[in-house]
């Protein structure tokens, strides 16, 4: 909605005319494209690359042990 409002509300510059015409329509052609790029990449790159990256991580799960009377020396050699 905030970008909608910008580039509407942008978006007579790029209709102006009269004197520094000129200006005011390439800087309103720059916002406006710059909003509307700007909440594309918001809304579709930025998350395709996090569902690419969460892919690829691995989730490390914890395991309790019951260790009875084992020693942590036995525990140890176990391990390794």
């Amino acid at each position: 909605m905030t970008t909608a409002a910008t580039v509407i509300g942008h978006f007579p510059l790029i209709l102006a005319t009269g004197p520094g015409a000129g200006a005011r329509n390439s800087i309103g052609i720059m916002l406006v494209t710059g909003m509307i790029i700007g909440s594309a990449f918001t809304l579709f790159v930025v998350p395709s690359i996090y569902v690419l990256v969460a892919r690829t991580h691995r989730v490390v799960v914890a395991v309790e042990v019951d260790t009875g009377d084992t020693d942590v020396a036995e525990l140890a050699a176990i391990a390794s």
